[in-house]
């Protein structure tokens, strides 16, 4: 192959039709740029310009020359151009449980993404809730009571993690209006025994622990279905299947919405609470730091 400096000369001269034009482009001097091109020639062995004044002409194998090579230089450049814009960017992982993900981080990551464009953010789910890494992403985001949080400061690997609260974890019945009206009002909680309850394999306790807190700890429910999650129990309350505990901090647009109801919203379980948790190896690391701040500043 010709070198890369015959060819660029050539290429400009030719695209510019102009040596004092490709000379100005690629910072050289005139006399540079015609030697460049002679050089070139001398190596293909075919005349590649002529001159017409002070205008540069090609001939018939420079003309065919002259595409193909501002094609090449044409790739080189939006090839480099993305591998800069690729060192630029910010890659940070962030690891959630799914009913959090699902009802509160993916609605509102639009807000963060606007404000740190820079910033590919992965998601990653688990419902491990105590036993996982903190080292292993950048941020991770759990519901945890105060006494969970200090137990697990206290294993090895967390030296140096910082933690934040970030979100209450209240939950109260949510259903929607159309079941309320089909299978009657909900004045009192132990008007419950005429409802179907929805439950999720996340949270086996919560149903027992609320009705115990509303004072029916022995209620039996016209009816019971089960979910995974917690998220897909009320999203199934939005579907008119029954009554779900969902966690007005999470599901405030869809209350908002008026497609979930809170029958007893002052009745609230609230022992747990959301944090972000961010390794030592991500202290400095300007993009964890920045969704941290956020996650502290949503509503």
């Amino acid at each position: 192959m010709p070198s890369l400096n015959m060819l660029r000369a050539f290429e400009a001269a030719a695209r510019l039709a102009s040596v004092t034009r490709a000379a100005d482009e690629l910072h050289v001097t005139q006399s540079a740029v015609s030697h460049q091109i002679k050089q070139l020639e001398a190596w293909l062995g075919v005349a590649l310009v002529t001159r017409d004044g002070r205008r540069l002409a090609l001939t018939p194998q420079g003309a065919a020359y002259l595409p193909s090579l501002s094609t090449a230089f044409d790739l080189l450049a939006q090839a480099t151009a993305g591998i800069e814009r690729q060192s630029l960017r910010a890659r940070l992982t962030v690891n959630a449980l799914p009913t959090l993900t699902a009802q509160w981080l993916i609605p509102r990551l639009p807000r963060f993404c606007a404000q740190a464009p820079e910033v590919d953010v992965q998601l990653v789910t688990t419902a491990a809730v105590l036993d996982f890494d903190p080292g292993a992403f950048e941020v991770s985001l759990r519901c945890l009571t105060a006494a969970e949080l200090a137990a697990l400061q206290t294993r090895p690997g967390w030296r140096g993690v910082a933690v934040g609260r970030f979100l209450p974890d209240a939950v109260t019945p949510v259903c929607s209006p159309d079941w309320l009206a089909r299978a009657g009002a909900l004045e009192r909680p132990a008007d419950l025994r005429r409802h179907q309850l929805l439950h999720s394999r996340s949270t086996p306790q919560l149903w027992r622990q609320w009705l115990a807190l509303a004072g029916s700890p022995r209620l039996r429910p016209a009816g019971e279905l089960v979910f995974d999650h917690a998220h897909l129990a009320v999203q199934a309350a939005t579907q008119g299947l029954g009554v779900a505990l969902g966690s007005p901090a999470l599901i405030a647009d869809t209350m908002a919405s008026g497609l979930l109801v809170a029958p007893f919203a002052d009745m609230l379980l609230h022992d747990k609470d959301f944090y972000w948790i961010r390794p030592q190896r991500a202290a400095d690391d300007a993009a964890a730091q920045a969704f941290c701040q956020w996650l502290q500043a949503a509503p």
